[in-house]
């Protein structure tokens, strides 16, 4: 079989890189679309079983990570009574948004759906029943409240039925609320952590964002500065 001139494998692969950087900026792209998610926020959950009431209290934080040209929005939950951990990713081949959940058992699903309204509808078939549980997160109150509702669907038939519901309110809410809100320079999203770089102080959102501001101040802030124009 005849070898390919080296000038085409070249461009085969210049063209493979190129299609993967478009992907990754696709998704990140799609992640910034939710990315008034990231912080930290005070919730009250609510559940019911056996006939009662479950009230608890949780607090939710989500921050950005990134590796390399990759970039995802990680969640730990301190005291989550159903939710202690996830990672929410976008596939931009799929067009999908994909939610990996961690319990409180350890057990991880992966939850698949869309952002539509603005509201994330995220959805998971069990194997073994046939039942549907659906996770549906959205922010209100210009991004000081968040809800995050859980619901199963028996057999993947007929109604959905709630299995818990948190509210929760962004911590430091009233730095949040009213005026001209600082902004990320690395995502676009709330900024709450002030940063430095050229003796002017910017905001990052998260710590994973101030990692990834501090790797190259210089790139964040020309692109922030250009998009102010």
């Amino acid at each position: 079989m005849p070898r390919l001139p080296a000038a085409v494998v070249l461009a085969a692969g210049l063209l493979l890189t190129a299609s993967a950087a478009d992907e990754k900026d696709a998704a990140r792209n799609a992640l910034k679309q939710v990315g008034d998610y990231v912080g930290e926020w005070k919730g009250n959950g609510e559940a019911r079983a056996g006939g009662r009431n479950a009230l608890w209290k949780e607090t939710l934080s989500w921050s950005w990570k990134f590796k390399g040209r990759d970039a995802w929005i990680a969640l730990s939950v301190k005291d989550g009574k159903y939710v202690t951990a996830g990672e929410l990713r976008y596939d931009p081949r799929a067009k999908l948004y994909r939610l990996t959940l961690t319990d409180a058992d350890k057990k991880r699903r992966t939850f698949e759906g869309t952002l539509a309204r603005d509201r994330l509808v995220l959805r998971h078939k069990d194997a073994a029943t046939g039942d549907v549980s659906r996770v549906t997160l959205y922010t209100l109150a210009d991004g000081a409240r968040m809800i995050v509702r859980s619901e199963v669907q028996a057999k993947g038939r007929g109604p959905y039925t709630d299995v818990f519901r948190v509210a929760a309110t962004r911590a430091g809410e009233s730095f949040a609320g009213g005026g001209k809100k600082p902004v990320c320079v690395v995502t676009g999203g709330l900024g709450t952590i002030p940063v430095s770089y050229g003796g002017k102080t910017y905001h990052v959102c998260c710590t994973g964002c101030r990692d990834e501001f501090n790797a190259d101040p210089k790139k964040y802030v020309d692109e922030f500065e250009k998009n102010k124009k």
